[in-house]
C-alpha cells in the first residue's frame, strides 16, 4: 500500500478485531480504530502507472476506456486526481448488462471495450474520474464526497460496517464499507500516489443520464414495490411540473475562459492573471473562479406509494388529488396552474437546487462538533421551495434521545431543551434504500416519511427566528458548487483556497453594478463565520438580495450578521448604508443612518454592547443586568451575536467562547415592517464611500417575527 507522502495519509481500511461476538460497533468510530497512526511513503505512482502496472493487468479494460476517452494524459501528470477504478470483471459486467439492455441496433457496441464509441468511453471515464483527492477516512455516515467528477456531478456514498468471521467462527473483524451511487463496493480504499488516490470498485458505476422525472420513471420501473414512487411521478407529469423539472444548463449563459474556472485552478495551479488574487485575508490569499456553466438543478423530497397507501389510505393520482383538496381547498382549477391544490401540494416537496443528503445542513465535524452548540440549536437551515412564496425547514436533531436520528423537515424545538412541538418529517438516509441511485443529471431525489403540507401546522413551525445563510439565498450559489466546499486544515491546494465569483444577471434573487464584487467563500473552520458560510461583498458595491418570503403576515424584523461585522481590527471594513423596499418596483427607504462595519460593539456608544461577564451579582442579578442590556442595544438597532457557535479562536462550545462573548461582534437590526404572505420583499447594501477596497461581510439574515423577538417568552440567544 503507497500513500503520498506530500498529502501525508493514512493507510487503507485495516480491519479491527473483535473477540466478543454481537459486540455493537458505530461507524463513526471504526476509522479510528482502523488507523492507529501508521503512514507510509509513496514510491512515485501516478493515477495511471498504479493502473497500467497492477498485478496481473486487472485493469486493462478501464485503462481503455480512459484512453479512447482522450483523458490519460492527464492521470500521468500534475494535479490531484481521485480515480474509483472498476476492475476487468467489473467491466465485462458492465458490457453484459449494456448489451442485453440495449436495442439490437446497437448491441455490438456493448461486445467488448474495443467497440465502444468514445462517447460511451467519455461518459464512463469521466463518471469514474474527479479533479480533487479525497479519502474515505475523511468520510463517515452517508452522504456525498467533498469535489464533482468531470462530469460536475457529485458521487454519492454511504458507510456501514462490513463483519468478516475467522474460519473457525470463533472471532470476527469489524471493517467500515463504503457503496457508491448506490451501486458499487469499495472493495480497497485510500491507495494513494503521486498525483491522487486510487479507490477500487466492484461494479462500474452507472449514473442516470435522464432529468429528475425520467430517471424517477426509470427507477419505479426497476425497483422494489417499496422504493417505487408512481403516484408522486404521476402528480408531477399532471402538474406539468415535468417541464421545469427538465431544466439542466442556462444556454444564455456567457462561459467564462478556461483559465478562470475551477477546472484550471486544479489542474494548473494557476488561473488568469486578472483572478490570481481577489483579494488577501491574514496571509491568505483568495483566488476567485467562476463557474463554468450556470446550472438548473433540483431536489425532491418524495413519497412512496407504500406510505402514501399505509398513512393516508392513497392508492392513486384521484386520491391523491383529493389530498390535497381536503388541504388546500380550490377544487375546481386545473392541475398545472399553480394555485391548484395539487400543485401545492407537490411543488412544496421540490427545492430549486440540488442537494446531497449530507449538503441539507452543515455536516462536517470540525464545524459541528467544535464549534456548534447543538444541544441547544438544531444544525438548520431555511430554503425557498417551488411552491410559490412557501419555505421549508430542515434540521439535524443530534440530541442523542431523538427517537430516529437522521435529518428531519419542518421540526420545531429541541429534546434537549424538552419544547419539541413538532418531530418534524424524516429524510431516509440514503443507505435505506440500498442499490437505488437517486440521482440524475439535473439532481435527484431523498425519500421522506409523510406527505408535507403549507398548512397552518407548518407556518406555526416556520413561526420562529428564520435564520438563512447568506450562500442560501440564490439556487445558483448551491448548484455552482460554490457553497459547502470545506478547506481542509492546513492546506495548502490552491482550490482549497479558491472563492467563487457570479456574472452580474445570472445569478437568482441578486442584482448589483458594475463596480461590485461579491464571492461564496469556502467554509473554514479557523473563521468565526456561523456554521462556516460567508459572501464576501467588496469594491463600491451596490447589491441587492431579495428576501425568502414570509409565511404569514405579520411584522418582521429583519436583521444581518457576517464575520466579525465590527471588528475594528478589519480596517477594511468601510461603511454601509443599508435600505429595504416592498414590491418589485419603487424606490427604497433607507434604513437609519450609514453603518461603520468597522466599529466595536464594546467601545462604540451608539451599540453601548456590555459583555456577559462584566456583570456581577447573584445568577438572578445577573441575568436581569444581561436582559436590560440586551434591550438598550436593541433600543440603538443592535444585537449582540448569537451564543450557539463559538469564536474561530476556541474550541469548546460554553457561553464565554462563543461569537455572543466577543466583544468585536454584533448583529444589524436592519428594519422592522409589516410585511405580508405573497409577497416580494428585497435589501439594499450600498457602500457610502468611494473605497474600492472596502468590504461587507455577509454571513447570515434574519427574518423573525414579532412574537419571538417581542414575545412572552423572550427571545433565546442561540
Amino acid at each position: 500500500m503507497k500513500i503520498n507522502k506530500r498529502l501525508f495519509r493514512k493507510s487503507v481500511l485495516t480491519a479491527a478485531l473483535v473477540a466478543v461476538v454481537g459486540m455493537a460497533v458505530s461507524c463513526s468510530d471504526l476509522w479510528s480504530e482502523q488507523h492507529p497512526g501508521t503512514y507510509y511513503v509513496n514510491s512515485g505512482e501516478t493515477v495511471a502507472s498504479f493502473l497500467e502496472n497492477h498485478p496481473s493487468g486487472e485493469f486493462s479494460e478501464f485503462v481503455e476506456i480512459i484512453k479512447k476517452a482522450g483523458i490519460w494524459g492527464e492521470m500521468r501528470t500534475y494535479g490531484d486526481h481521485t480515480c474509483f477504478a472498476p476492475d476487468n470483471a467489473a467491466v465485462e459486467e458492465y458490457l453484459a448488462e449494456r448489451m442485453k439492455e440495449a436495442p439490437d441496433s446497437i448491441k455490438h457496441y456493448f461486445e467488448s471495450v474495443e467497440t465502444l464509441p468514445v462517447y460511451i468511453c467519455d461518459s464512463i471515464a469521466k463518471t469514474h474520474l474527479c479533479y480533487s483527492t479525497f479519502y474515505c477516512s475523511d468520510m463517515s455516515g452517508d452522504g456525498a464526497f467533498p469535489y464533482p467528477n468531470l462530469l460536475d456531478r457529485f458521487l454519492t456514498y454511504f458507510s456501514f460496517p462490513d463483519t468478516i468471521w475467522s474460519e473457525d467462527l470463533d472471532t470476527f473483524t469489524v471493517k467500515l464499507a463504503f457503496k457508491v451511487n448506490q451501486q458499487s463496493r469499495i472493495v480497497e480504499a485510500d491507495d494513494s500516489v503521486q498525483n491522487g488516490v486510487v479507490h477500487i470498485i466492484d461494479r462500474v458505476l452507472r449514473p442516470s443520464n435522464k432529468f429528475l422525472p425520467g430517471h424517477l420513471k426509470e427507477n419505479n420501473e426497476k425497483a422494489p414495490y417499496r422504493y417505487r414512487a408512481t403516484i408522486f411521478y404521476d402528480a408531477i407529469i399532471a402538474t406539468h411540473l415535468k417541464d421545469s423539472l427538465e431544466k439542466y444548463i442556462d444556454i444564455t449563459y456567457p462561459e467564462p475562459a478556461y483559465d478562470s474556472t475551477y477546472a484550471c485552478l486544479q489542474t494548473t495551479g494557476k488561473c488568469a492573471v486578472e483572478y490570481e488574487t481577489a483579494y488577501e485575508t491574514g496571509d491568505s490569499k483568495q483566488r476567485a473562479i467562476w463557474p463554468a456553466k450556470r446550472y438548473f438543478k433540483f431536489t425532491l423530497f418524495a413519497v412512496t406509494d407504500s406510505i402514501l397507501e399505509n398513512e393516508y389510505g392513497i392508492h392513486n393520482l384521484a386520491e391523491l388529488r383529493q389530498k390535497a383538496i381536503d388541504v388546500y381547498g380550490g377544487a375546481d382549477l386545473p392541475d398545472s396552474v399553480a394555485q391548484s391544490p395539487l400543485y401545492k401540494l407537490i411543488s412544496y416537496h421540490i427545492l430549486p437546487c440540488w442537494m446531497t443528503y449530507n449538503q441539507l445542513n452543515t455536516s462536517q465535524s470540525e464545524l459541528v462538533n467544535n464549534r456548534s452548540a447543538k444541544e441547544s440549536l438544531d444544525i438548520e437551515d431555511f430554503y425557498e421551495t417551488m411552491h410559490p412564496y412557501a419555505v421549508m425547514r430542515i434540521s439535524t436533531p443530534v440530541d442523542p434521545s431523538v427517537e430516529r436520528k437522521g435529518i428531519y423537515i419542518n421540526r420545531k424545538g429541541t429534546v434537549s431543551d424538552k419544547n419539541l412541538e413538532y418531530p418534524g418529517i424524516r429524510i431516509w438516509t440514503p443507505s435505506e434504500y440500498e442499490n437505488l441511485d437517486p440521482t440524475c443529471s439535473n439532481g435527484g431525489y431523498h425519500f421522506i416519511d409523510k406527505l408535507l403540507f403549507f398548512d397552518a401546522d407548518t407556518k406555526n413551525v416556520l413561526r420562529t427566528r428564520m435564520r438563512y445563510m447568506a450562500n442560501t439565498l440564490s439556487p445558483d450559489f448551491i448548484n455552482s458548487g460554490a457553497r459547502g466546499r470545506m478547506k481542509t486544515p492546513n492546506s495548502k491546494s490552491p482550490t482549497d483556497h479558491a472563492v467563487y465569483g457570479f456574472k452580474r444577471g445570472f445569478v437568482k434573487n441578486v442584482e448589483c453594478n458594475d463596480a461590485a464584487q461579491f464571492y461564496v467563500r469556502y467554509r473554514d473552520a479557523s473563521f468565526g463565520c456561523f456554521y462556516g458560510d460567508e459572501m464576501t461583498i467588496r469594491g463600491i458595491y451596490d447589491i441587492i438580495f431579495r428576501l425568502p418570503p414570509v409565511p404569514e403576515d405579520g411584522t418582521y424584523e429583519v436583521r444581518i450578521w457576517g464575520n466579525s461585522l465590527g471588528s475594528s481590527s478589519q480596517n477594511d471594513r468601510g461603511i454601509a448604508q443599508f435600505y429595504f423596499r416592498e414590491g418589485n418596483y419603487g424606490d427604497f427607504n433607507p434604513c437609519g443612518i450609514p453603518v461603520n462595519l468597522g466599529v466595536k460593539a464594546i467601545t462604540e456608544p451608539q451599540i453601548g454592547a456590555i459583555m456577559d461577564d462584566q456583570f456581577e451579582g447573584t445568577d438572578e442579578e445577573i441575568e436581569q443586568q444581561m436582559l436590560a442590556n440586551d434591550k438598550a442595544m436593541r433600543n440603538r438597532g443592535y444585537m449582540k451575536a448569537m451564543d450557539s457557535y463559538c469564536t474561530s479562536s476556541h474550541s469548546t462550545k460554553d457561553a464565554a467562547n462563543s461569537l455572543r462573548a466577543d466583544k468585536s461582534c454584533f448583529r444589524k437590526i436592519l428594519c422592522t415592517e409589516y410585511m405580508k404572505a405573497g409577497t416580494d420583499y428585497y435589501i439594499r447594501l450600498r457602500q457610502v464611500l468611494q473605497n474600492e477596497s472596502a468590504v461587507c461581510p455577509f454571513n447570515i439574515l434574519e427574518i423573525v417575527p414579532k412574537d419571538v423577538y417581542d414575545g412572552v417568552i423572550p427571545e433565546d440567544r442561540h
